[in-house]
């Protein structure tokens, strides 16, 4: 499929769902000019920011943070992950210094990037429409239902390039009706929900190739609209 024929496909699913849009935004990569992430890539992607996630979560709370840094640095060193955190999901396990709960909230809400992972791995079967959070206890499972990395893997079925493309699109289109209607004192139309849509756009573009050098691109995806 064409970029200019993924474009045409999105729009259809927004007049479906009632979305505004703006057809003159450019243009996503052609198929040809993206280079895939391994299966192996993308899953250790998703597992490192897992447990960062769960650290965040029980910050967030207001619980007490030590058995989550017992639990969590075990399972990276379990699943040979460690490596994989980025600067900022680093700072969740450095037990001198908590972060703050701003960046614990910011920190759970990459639930839903972490969620466009599984749904390129195969592991969630459908990407609904983003009116509603993920299903967290599912994502969670995902994981706890494994002993090793390899267990992991043993459920993974990576999705084509020209699907996440797809999604890609489409997701693009929908940040952009969200930023439309909050820069002119709009609720976001069509129920989506904004920090949903945002974050599980963060997870598409990093998958497409957006920061592709270091680990700690996957903190710095620049999502423009």
């Amino acid at each position: 499929m064409t970029p200019t024929e993924r474009r045409a496909k999105s729009i259809e699913i927004l007049k479906e769902k009632g979305v505004p849009y703006f057809e003159q935004l450019p243009l996503l990569e052609s198929e040809e000019s993206i280079k895939q992430r391994s299966a192996e890539e993308i899953a250790k992607r998703a597992l490192a920011c897992f447990a960062a996630i769960q650290v965040a979560c029980d910050i967030a709370g207001g619980n007490d943070v030590s058995e989550a840094w017992d639990v969590f640095g075990e399972f990276l060193d379990d699943f040979g992950i460690k490596d994989e955190l980025t600067e900022k999901e680093k700072a969740f396990f450095n037990r001198e210094k908590i972060p703050e709960m701003n960046a614990a909230v910011n920190m759970s809400w990459k639930y839903e990037a972490y969620w466009s992972l599984l749904w390129a791995l195969g592991i969630v079967d459908e990407f609904a429409y983003p009116d509603d959070t993920c299903d967290c206890d599912f994502a969670i499972n995902a994981v706890w239902s494994c002993d090793a990395f390899s267990d992991f893997m043993e459920k993974v079925k990576l999705r084509s390039i020209s699907e996440i493309l797809d999604q890609t699109d489409l997701f693009y289109r929908y940040h952009w009706a969200c930023v439309d209607a909050r820069i002119n004192g709009r609720e976001a139309p069509a129920s989506l929900n904004p920090g949903v849509v945002f974050e599980r756009r963060w997870g598409l573009e990093w998958l497409i190739g957006k920061g592709t050098e270091e680990n700690d691109y996957w903190d710095d995806v620049t999502l423009h609209t």
